[in-house]
């Protein structure tokens, strides 16, 4: 899960921080019988986000990715994370709209 901070309120930072928090034990270990290894969430600015992702070898070899959202969130926190994502976390990580 990928959640930029950049226009989030301070309620909201806490709610990602509380998500995160949660979801965080699953990445400890394998899950489950198919064994399965979940990446830690990544919460924070575009810029740390970015740097985190470009720094990691197997995103430098992907040509696309897909960022999910959380099934629990608000419209209001799918609006900002959805307009992060798309002014700030991508044009960081050099996506650009279509002309």
């Amino acid at each position: 899960m990928v959640i930029p901070t950049d226009s989030a309120d301070r309620a909201q930072r806490a709610k990602y921080r509380e998500y995160v928090e949660m979801r965080t034990p699953r990445t400890k270990a394998p899950q489950g019988p198919a064994r399965m290894v979940f990446s830690p969430d990544l919460l924070g600015t575009s810029d740390e986000i970015a740097e985190r992702l470009l720094g990691h070898a197997a995103y430098r070899e992907v040509d696309e990715v897909a960022f999910a959202l959380p099934f629990t969130f608000e419209y209001e926190d799918y609006e900002q994370i959805l307009t992060d994502i798309a002014t700030k976390l991508g044009p960081a990580l050099g996506w650009r709209p279509a002309t």
